[in-house]
């Protein structure tokens, strides 16, 4: 095989830009540049729902789709991580209509939408929970019951244990922290936290913030308002079981002797007992950093690596193997300049078997569009090689 592109290596934590292709077998484009949308991972694909870019005319986009929805996107697409292929999907069903700073999150097949604004924002937020079943692309709204959040946007979100939990969030005028978790057999609501606010313990309202759940506990990363962002030197902590706030205090990098700054916009990934947290921007300033922090000691750890752009507004998902990828988001704080990038950054050491389909891919980027049996017979796995076909219907 020819070596000019150089050795491969294996870069764990490492940002590599992904150049991707349309579905040339739908004759699919790829998606424009937006922020304020999700992704999340299912298989070997991610998933984006939604976005905004009021940078787009509608001579830039002929669709029919966009030109009733601008400046938002309602739109889903998926990104085979095999073949580096992006495939808009033919949404069926009842699809939301709020389609910037929703939430969105993977439970099995499934994903989960739920809150989100229309434009302008705040004017038309939801308190709606829509569910799209990833292999057909169908949506359905989904009927619950009980304590429900407001309608809002910006919320941080996450499931544990069959349960949605959701906390706080914005109308556009009001902020919230408020805690409400969904029993996703039941389908109930619930609020977790008093309904009157307490001064003196709950911590600031907040939207754009990111939540994980460890240990019965709820901890909040950043957000802030539309002029600040919350720090991060300590973590607003809820325990589920007490039904109470407090603070977790965490510790600076030991080598640089700081935490990470103040942000909202940002994303947060957690894998293990680590949870991973880059970009976001407070206002004055956007970040490229990437930071990681344990929650078992809550120890902040400065990574040494860098995206090749600030983002804030973007999305990320990360795969089983763990590999996180991010997608799009606002890359000029000044200009408000909108990305499509893909960008994916192995979080550890991932399966021997995709590495070595990354080196194939690096050695013979055009492998991806052979005939399957022509993939099979040279001894590429059948995982591989059913992971290239989509399943899913496409538009268009």
């Amino acid at each position: 095989m020819s070596t000019k592109k150089g050795l491969y290596k294996f870069k764990p934590l490492v940002f590599q830009p992904v150049k991707p292709i349309g579905n040339l077998k739908d004759g699919t484009p790829l998606p424009m540049p937006r922020s304020g949308h999700r992704i999340v991972c299912y298989g070997m694909s991610f998933y984006s729902f939604g976005g905004y870019n009021p940078k787009i005319s509608s001579d830039d986009y002929l669709d029919e789709i966009w030109h009733r929805t601008q400046p938002l996107f309602q739109e889903l697409w998926k990104f085979n991580i095999v073949s580096n292929t992006w495939t808009r999907i033919e949404g069926l069903g009842s699809m939301p209509e709020e389609l910037a700073s929703h939430s969105a999150v993977q439970v099995g097949p499934n994903m989960l939408v739920f809150g989100g604004t229309g434009m302008p924002f705040g004017d038309s937020s939801s308190d709606s929970l829509y569910m799209c079943h990833l292999p057909t692309g169908r949506w359905q709204k989904v009927l619950t019951y009980g304590s429900k959040p407001l309608p809002m946007y910006g919320q941080g979100v996450c499931v544990s244990d069959g349960k949605l939990y959701v906390v706080g969030g914005t109308t556009g005028y009001l902020y919230s922290i408020d805690v409400h978790c969904l029993d996703l057999t039941t389908r109930v609501w619930d609020q977790l936290s008093a309904k009157v606010r307490n001064m003196m313990s709950n911590p600031e309202e907040r939207y754009r913030h990111e939540i994980v759940e460890h240990g019965s506990c709820l901890y909040v990363f950043g957000g802030g308002r539309s002029r600040a962002a919350c720090q991060l030197s300590h973590l607003p902590t809820f325990n589920i079981t007490e039904r109470a706030w407090s603070h977790t205090e965490t510790r600076a990098d030991p080598t640089i002797g700081t935490f990470p700054q103040a942000r909202r916009c940002h994303i947060a990934s957690k894998v293990n007992n680590y949870v991973y947290v880059h970009g976001g921007y407070d206002g004055a300033e956007a970040f490229a950093d990437l930071w990681r922090i344990d929650l078992q000691t809550f120890c902040w750890e400065k990574l040494p690596h860098k995206s090749p752009v600030p983002l804030y507004f973007h999305s990320a998902a990360v795969t089983e193997e763990p590999c996180m990828y991010m997608f799009g988001g606002v890359k000029s704080l000044l200009e408000e300049k909108r990305t499509a990038r893909v960008t994916k950054v192995w979080l550890t050491i991932g399966k021997l078997q995709y590495i070595c389909w990354e080196a194939l891919c690096h050695y013979a980027p055009n492998i991806t569009s052979l005939p399957p049996a022509s993939l099979l017979q040279m001894g590429i796995p059948s995982y591989i090689v059913d992971n290239l076909q989509h399943q899913t219907p496409a538009c268009g």
